[in-house]
């Protein structure tokens, strides 16, 4: 019967933790030194003469574990980045991760408990059970993006929507922040399947030449693992293509409805200013024969009115030349539109 394998998690560490986890499991500094700074960067490093490889690795926050309800809840939230640290003996792991690492934690325990008596706990099983389980949580990420791709393609490529769209600062913010997401999601995943990939290799080629049975069991589970990183990303492509898409169609719509409604402010500032100059000439008609002097053919009270009939006909006269002269120039306005639209 196999052995097996034992399982240190440590949440948060201190110096002083990780100095006597250190002595305890021969530790190289690099590994020590690499956890408590926080290591960014995914990568999987071999220290075959103390008998363990390190294997930095970049996980999400469950997505199930996000405050409130709805949309605005979950996509103003983001996601929330944690870095998880394997130290892979023969005979056993050592995990160091943030709090939230617990989640994953309880799902690879509840696993080992279900399968106890069917699967061969050895160390590098339970390593992949983490790395499985943070690519697994990818996935209501993934499922909430394509939700929004989707209602977002709908309502802005959908027959007869075009004309009615909402420009609104909301609808715009949706969009960047969906991209935002697929962005982050896309950066996280992006050295994934390298690192599993040489973690496959490294347990196909056995360590000083010796395949084990559960290396190659292992070494298949994690075959499958990278299919979901390559299905993941490819995934992600995709909605970052119909998002971009989208994304410049709806500024293009706004684009069209600012310039619609300068337009139409144009237009209502030229009426206002032809009203107000076609009123000049009227009031200069009108300014000099109301002038307090005596008008011929007007002396006699209660007489014929020659004169304000003379002026109401000089004023119609004028206010039809300039209609005329509107006109024409307004034509001509449009004319010079239309050829410069065609060019």
């Amino acid at each position: 019967m196999n052995q097996k394998a034992w399982w240190l998690d440590v949440a948060s560490p201190t110096w002083e933790d990780m100095r006597a986890i250190g002595k305890l499991l021969h530790l190289h500094p690099l590994t020590l030194e690499d956890i408590l700074q926080q290591e960014p960067r995914e990568k999987l490093e071999l220290f075959p003469s103390l008998g363990y490889y390190f294997t930095v690795f970049r996980a999400v926050k469950s997505w199930d574990t996000h405050s409130g309800v709805g949309e605005s809840a979950t996509v103003e939230s983001g996601v929330d980045e944690i870095y998880v640290y394997l130290v892979v003996f023969k005979q056993g792991v050592c995990t160091v991760s943030a709090p939230f690492h617990v989640y994953h934690v309880e799902r690879v325990r509840n696993k080992v408990y279900d399968l106890d008596n069917a699967v061969s706990m050895s160390s590098a099983w339970i390593a992949h059970g983490l790395i499985d389980s943070i690519v697994d949580s990818f996935f209501p990420v993934l499922e909430h993006i394509e939700i929004e791709a989707a209602e977002i393609e709908k309502f802005y490529f959908s027959k007869g929507k075009a004309s009615s769209v909402n420009p609104t600062m909301t609808n715009l913010r949706r969009m960047a922040r969906t991209r935002r997401l697929v962005t982050t999601l896309g950066r996280v995943l992006a050295t994934k399947g390298e690192v599993v990939g040489r973690l496959k290799k490294r347990l196909l080629t056995g360590e000083h030449g010796v395949i084990g049975q559960d290396d190659v069991e292992v070494a298949i589970y994690l075959g499958d693992v990278q299919d979901h990183i390559l299905s993941l990303q490819q995934s992600l492509a995709h909605y970052e293509r119909v998002l971009s898409q989208s994304h410049q169609t709806y500024l293009q719509h706004l684009r069209a409805v600012v310039s619609r409604g300068r337009s139409n402010q144009d237009f209502s500032v030229m009426l206002l200013t032809i009203v107000s100059i076609g009123v000049l000439p009227c009031q200069v008609i009108i300014g000099l024969f109301s002038l307090n002097v005596t008008v011929p053919q007007n002396s006699i009270p209660d007489g014929p009115y020659h004169w304000f009939g003379g002026m109401l006909t000089l004023c119609g006269v004028a206010m039809i030349l300039y209609i005329l002269v509107v006109r024409h120039w307004w034509r001509s306005a449009k004319r010079k539109i239309r050829r410069s639209a065609l060019l």
